[in-house]
């Protein structure tokens, strides 16, 4: 079979719900498949985040990593094999076997029959990335519509929130960082790493599950089916092109995770540029797009580390890729160390501050 199907052959062949179908796994056949269950590392949640597209087999789950440490993501290929408990590099012969098997090729199969299904999956991308492009950038349209539709102001619960996390609400609202939802649920604007548009919007519930939410396209859009989804990736808050490589602005970055994090970043951090990731496994991404613009700058990084594995591993790596970008570690970009508070947050409420080196390179720190 391997000697007359080659892989484009088989991706061209295979389609998701055929995989999902012969696995026995339950899921409910939508553009964007929604699964409790990541069959690379295990994962098990109440809130979907294993999220499969229908069209191109591509996979993520949002904060997942296997054993390996690699990233719970792929194409087609990979998710057969994580779900045959096959590695996708090591026993690749085997998963495109098992492929075409789930795809009802056989050794025989002619030239012309190849070429159509090479055609029509050609043609079923072409036409949902197409309608994916067009969903997502009418979504994006309506974000700062709807973010100008929040309260500047909740006196009550809203800022009461804030100030119970030491969070100075007047501060906060003073210089446009937060808005609140009509239950008083703090809300902060997502911008896209290439063109800094606002691309979401970001909800630290006060109460309920989840903790944080962010807008759905479909409900934003009004429509039950979208093939597009809302961006995840981008910065909290402060915008990659915030930072000046003038040498006359900001030349400090402040990378950071969450919501609360990225708010206590900016009383912390006055005159910085403050960009805040949606989640640890975002933040590599983020100190990728605007190490750059600090090297140019001749400024530094600094990058908040949660106190748990997953702020360490998103932390560490942040900071593998500024290095990777060009910044040098201990020199133009660093750790914020906020020890014994588990995070930059819950440092500020309790009276950790930020003390300038001479050099980066000397050390970093603050003072209770």
């Amino acid at each position: 079979m391997r000697g007359r199907l080659d892989a484009e052959d088989v991706k061209a062949a295979l389609r998701v719900p055929a995989v999902l179908d012969w696995f026995g796994v339950e899921y409910r056949d939508r553009p964007e498949i929604r699964l409790a269950m990541c069959p690379a590392c295990g994962g098990n949640q109440r809130r979907a985040s294993f999220l499969v597209d229908r069209e191109s087999g591509e996979w993520f789950h949002h904060g997942g990593a296997a054993a390996d440490g690699r990233p719970c993501r792929g194409d087609i290929f990979a998710l057969v094999a994580a779900l045959a408990g096959l590695d996708a590099r090591r026993d690749f012969p085997r998963v495109l076997e098992l492929g075409a098997t789930i795809a009802g090729l056989s050794p025989e199969a002619g030239s012309d029959e190849l070429a159509r299904r090479r055609e029509e999956y050609r043609a079923r991308r072409a036409a949902a990335e197409r309608a994916a492009a067009e969903e997502s950038a009418a979504a994006a349209a309506r974000v700062t519509l709807l973010w100008s539709a929040l309260a500047t102001r909740h006196p009550h619960r809203g800022e009461s929130y804030l100030a119970s996390r030491g969070l100075d609400p007047a501060q906060l609202i003073a210089c446009g960082a937060v808005r609140f939802r009509a239950d008083g649920s703090p809300c902060v604007l997502l911008h896209d790493l290439d063109t800094c548009a606002p691309a979401n919007i970001v909800t630290r519930q006060i109460d309920g599950e989840p903790k944080v939410l962010t807008l759905d396209i479909r409900r934003t859009l009004g429509k039950r089916e979208a093939i597009g989804s809302h961006s995840t990736l981008g910065s909290l808050v402060g915008r990659v092109a915030d930072l000046d490589t003038t040498g006359e602005g900001a030349d400090v970055a402040i990378l950071v995770e969450g919501v609360a994090d990225t708010l206590a970043a900016i009383l912390a951090f006055p005159g910085c540029v403050v960009v805040g990731a949606n989640g640890w496994y975002r933040m590599a991404d983020i100190a990728a797009a605007i190490a750059p613009r600090v090297a140019a700058a001749r400024g530094w990084l600094l990058v908040g580390v949660h106190d748990d594995e997953e702020g360490i591993a998103g932390a560490t790596r942040a900071i593998r890729a500024a290095a990777a970008a060009g910044l040098v570690i201990g020199e133009s970009v660093a750790a914020i160390e906020t020890a014994p508070h588990k995070d930059l947050a819950d440092g500020w409420r309790a009276g950790w501050r930020w003390q300038w080196p001479d050099r980066l390179g000397t050390g970093t720190g603050g003072s209770s």
